[in-house]
Formats: C-alpha cells, sequence, structure tokens
C-alpha cells in the first residue's frame, strides 16, 4: 500500500509544480509583462490551465484513493499519512464532481460578467450589471450542488473556501462581533481626542517609501533571497517555499498605502516561506485556508505594525529614512493618525476597526441572496440600508457601494468571510501568544519583533495543512474560534487611542 500512496504523491507533486508554474505567470502578468504580449500569455496559461485540469482529474487518482482506504493496511498509516489521503480526496472530489461543459460554460459566463462589472462600475449603472449578476450567482448556486447537493448551496460555498464553516457558525461568530463593534466604533468617533490624520498626506516621495519598505521587511523575517519586492496596482503575494514574491503600490501624497501593504503581504509571505520543507508538494505541506492566510498578514499588518510597541522602536529609524518630512511629527499622534476610525464606503480602505462590519454586511447580503430572501432586484437598496445601519455611512451611489467589489462577479459566494476569520484567528493567536510570552510588549519595544514572528512560525506556519482551520486554532489555543478576543484586543486598543 505504501508504494500505492508514493504513486499519489508523486501525482500531487507534478501537480504542485504546474501550479508554481502557473503562478510565476500570473506574477509576470501583473508586474513585468509587456503591454502586447496579453494574447500570448492568454494561450499559455490556457495549456497550463488545461494541463493541470487532465493531471487532477486522472481517474487513477480516484483509483488508488479507493485501493488505499479500502485496505486493511489504511489502519497503520500515520495521522499525516491519513490527512494527506483526506486532502487528496477532497481535491479529486471538487475537480471531478464539476461536468467539463459546465465549467467551460461557467468560465466563459465570469469572463463576460467581469467585464460588464467594470463597465457598470466605471458608468454607476447597476441596471446593466443586473441580469448579468443573476445568471452568474445562478451558476454559482448550480456549482455548489455539483460539489453536495445534499447541503445548502451557502453552507457548501462558505466551507469550500474555509473548511468546516457553515451558516450556523458564522451566525454564531459574526453576531457578538457585530454587537460589539458597533456601540465601539460609536464611541470612537463621539471621543474629544481625534487623530490628525492629515500628517499622514504629506508628500513622500516613492524612492524614500521603497527604502522604508525594504528596511521594515527584514524585521519580520521575510527573506528577501527566497523572495522580491515589486509594484503593482493591486498589492498581492504569491509562490512558496523557496520563491515567495511580493508587491506593493505607492502613494506620493500617503506613505502608508505602500508601508501597510508591505507590512501585510510581508505577513502572507512569511506564511509561504515557513511552510515545512520536508512535506514540499504533499498535501499538508500546503497553506491551511486562506482565513488563517489572512491571519498571518493581519498579524503582521495590524497587530504588530500598527502597535505603539512597533513604532517605539521604529518610529526613530523612520525619521532617518524619510529626513524632514515627519521630523516635526510626535510618537503619540503618529501612532493615534494611523489607528484612525472612520466609516467609510471602500472596504479595500477601512480602517482595522470599521473593516470587520464591511465584511460582515456581505456576508449577510451573500446568505440572504443564496436563501432567497433578498433579491439582485433589492440589493443596491439593502446595501445601502446595512451600510446605514452598521457604519452610519450615506451611500452617495452604487459604484462606491454595491458594485465596488470584484467577488461578486465571479458567481463565487462564500469568499468575504474569511477575511473577518482571518481577524479573529490572529486575535486568538495574539491571546495566546500574551500567555505563552507575557513581555513581548517590552521585546517589541527593544525591536525584537522577531520572538512574534518566531511563535507565529513555531505555532502556525509550520503546521501547513495539518488540521483543518477551527482544528488548527483549537491545537495552538485550546479552544475553537471565539470572536471574544478580537473585541478584547480591539476594546483594549482604541479604547486607549481614543481615551474612552
Amino acid at each position: 500500500m505504501k508504494e500505492k500512496y508514493e504513486q499519489l504523491l508523486s501525482i500531487f507533486r507534478e501537480i504542485q509544480i504546474i501550479e508554481q508554474i502557473s503562478m510565476l505567470l500570473g506574477w509576470d502578468n501583473q508586474v513585468v509583462m509587456p503591454p502586447k504580449g496579453v494574447e500570448q500569455r492568454g494561450n499559455q496559461m490556457a495549456f497550463i490551465n488545461k494541463l493541470k485540469h487532465e493531471r487532477a482529474t486522472d481517474p487513477r487518482i480516484g483509483e488508488l484513493l479507493k485501493e488505499i482506504k479500502e485496505s486493511p493496511e489504511y489502519e497503520q498509516f500515520t495521522y499525516e499519512e491519513k490527512r494527506n489521503i483526506y486532502l487528496m480526496q477532497r481535491e479529486y472530489d471538487r475537480v471531478t464532481k464539476i461536468p467539463p461543459e459546465f465549467i467551460a460554460e461557467f468560465t466563459k459566463q465570469q469572463v463576460i460578467t467581469h467585464e460588464i462589472w467594470k463597465k457598470a462600475r466605471q458608468e454607476n449603472n447597476y441596471e446593466e450589471y443586473k441580469p448579468y449578476l443573476k445568471k452568474i450567482l445562478d451558476m454559482g448556486k448550480q456549482f455548489a450542488n455539483y460539489l453536495n447537493p445534499d447541503l445548502h448551496p451557502y453552507d457548501v460555498m462558505l466551507d469550500y473556501f474555509e473548511p468546516g464553516m457553515n451558516r450556523e457558525k458564522y451566525n454564531r461568530i459574526f453576531t457578538p462581533l457585530k454587537e460589539a463593534l458597533v456601540p465601539l466604533i460609536k464611541k470612537c468617533l463621539e471621543s474629544s481626542k481625534q487623530p490628525k490624520v492629515e500628517i499622514l498626506n504629506r508628500n513622500c516621495p516613492i524612492e524614500i517609501q521603497k527604502k522604508l519598505s525594504l528596511d521594515v521587511i527584514p524585521l519580520i523575517n521575510y527573506d528577501l533571497e527566497r523572495g522580491r519586492l515589486d509594484e503593482a496596482a493591486h498589492p498581492f503575494t504569491t509562490g512558496n517555499y523557496d520563491d515567495v514574491r511580493i508587491t506593493t503600490r505607492y502613494l506620493e501624497d500617503y506613505f502608508p498605502s505602500s508601508f501597510f501593504a508591505t507590512m501585510h503581504e510581508s505577513g502572507h509571505a512569511c506564511y509561504d516561506q515557513n511552510l515545512k520543507k520536508e512535506w514540499r508538494y504533499q498535501p499538508i505541506g500546503n497553506y491551511c485556508s486562506m482565513g488563517i492566510h489572512e491571519a498571518n498578514s493581519r498579524f503582521y499588518e495590524n497587530i504588530i505594525g500598527r502597535s505603539v510597541e512597533f513604532w517605539k522602536f521604529y518610529f526613530n529609524r523612520f525619521k532617518e529614512i524619510t529626513g524632514a518630512i515627519f521630523e516635526d511629527i510626535q510618537l503619540d499622534e503618529f501612532v493615534h493618525a494611523i489607528n484612525n476610525v472612520r466609516p467609510s464606503a471602500i472596504r479595500v480602505e477601512a480602517d482595522e476597526l470599521t473593516y470587520n462590519l464591511h465584511i460582515i454586511l456581505r456576508y449577510e447580503l451573500e446568505r440572504d441572496l443564496m436563501e432567497g430572501k433578498v433579491s439582485v432586484d433589492e440589493l443596491p437598496e439593502i446595501w445601502n440600508q446595512k451600510m446605514k445601519e452598521l457604519l452610519d455611512y450615506e451611500v452617495k451611489n452604487d459604484a462606491e457601494g454595491v458594485l465596488q467589489d470584484i467577488h461578486w462577479s465571479s458567481g463565487m459566494m462564500g469568499y468575504f468571510p474569511t477575511y473577518s476569520m482571518g481577524n479573529i484567528y490572529g486575535a486568538q493567536f495574539l491571546h495566546k501568544l500574551s500567555i505563552d510570552i507575557p513581555n513581548w510588549r517590552e521585546e517589541v519595544e527593544k525591536g525584537n519583533i522577531k520572538i512574534m514572528t518566531d511563535w507565529m512560525k513555531k505555532n502556525v506556519q509550520e503546521k501547513g495543512n495539518l488540521y483543518d482551520p477551527a482544528e488548527l486554532v483549537k491545537e495552538v489555543t485550546g479552544e475553537e474560534p471565539n470572536p471574544k478576543y478580537l473585541v478584547e484586543y480591539l476594546t483594549e486598543k482604541y479604547s486607549k487611542l481614543f481615551n474612552l
């Protein structure tokens, strides 16, 4: 049986190598590809995707999995080997349960809907987008039904993006989070102590911003001998193990855009670099979930990067690099400014405190759409109502409202909640880290950021895909994912900042 297991590992090694090639082509496409290379790159990507699909749907995989699981010897397999078999079966089911003709039709419709969405957002024209949105959402439900016809389609998709999650679990987590955040945000907004956010809008040349990014990267242990930093319209991370690349975006009149994007993407990159080498190309050697990935990026960006402890250490270096630009700014006013609380229309521009309400709004709308409680006709109106209820924000038009995100144009509901799960997991990891290393704040103030990144590496990153997300959180912290730690972290932090 071990010989058959090795055959499976060999097949999955090939699939992972094809994925790595695809990642490189995608990186090149967004970073350095010449403008007229689009058609050629499209042909390359189509070929690579076809090759991957052929490998991933090879009937021999199904036969080997069946033979191994039905063999008496299977009971002698280690936990790691059984986990590999489970993950291989899950992936094989996902790629073989969807008919190829449906995939072709769905992919084509996604491309069409994406183009219509771009135009509709530019022209603030939801009516034009609406029939395409309805069609792609119906196809998304069909996609879910192919995967598991016995479950509600939204539960299937929630589990697809964050294994083990469903509506009941998200409702249980998001309801208390929402109830705690709405009044906390209100208190911050009503506080007499407000930050001077305009200090962050000083002109900071891109060359100086690049120096800042390259200076902070080694501090958080992202290894540039196994990675690189480039510029892209939308910051992203790609790769794994010994080739993990990040991008950032520079705005001359707002340096935090590049600085915190670099911190965020470095968190993703450290996770991908710190996956166990001995599990390379095995399913357990992959990352656990999008939520756990977000936990890493937001841990580095917010929990470390926006903390007063980090800036007590880093502020002098920051001033050395930026010269006269921020020389008159005091540490306290700077830290308050980078932790401003201000309800806004756009999710990707939201601050740490209001961000989760943007996600909860999208989750509730997705859930109600999939349950048939809300129709695409009502969507803009209900979106605007929820923005007023949750964030006390009056949406000006559909372009800054229901049309702002790309996600729904793919028909794939269920991805948004993973962003907030990242915040929830991250705060729970911080709670456990604080028990394990009670003096972490003092250490970070002295510049020992490695004490936090090493803890994340040992406790989270090196565990790869050995567990599903909730199991991993329980393994690390001793309990299931619990929103109370995020509420405690945010309440403590923002109460100090705003004198609540």
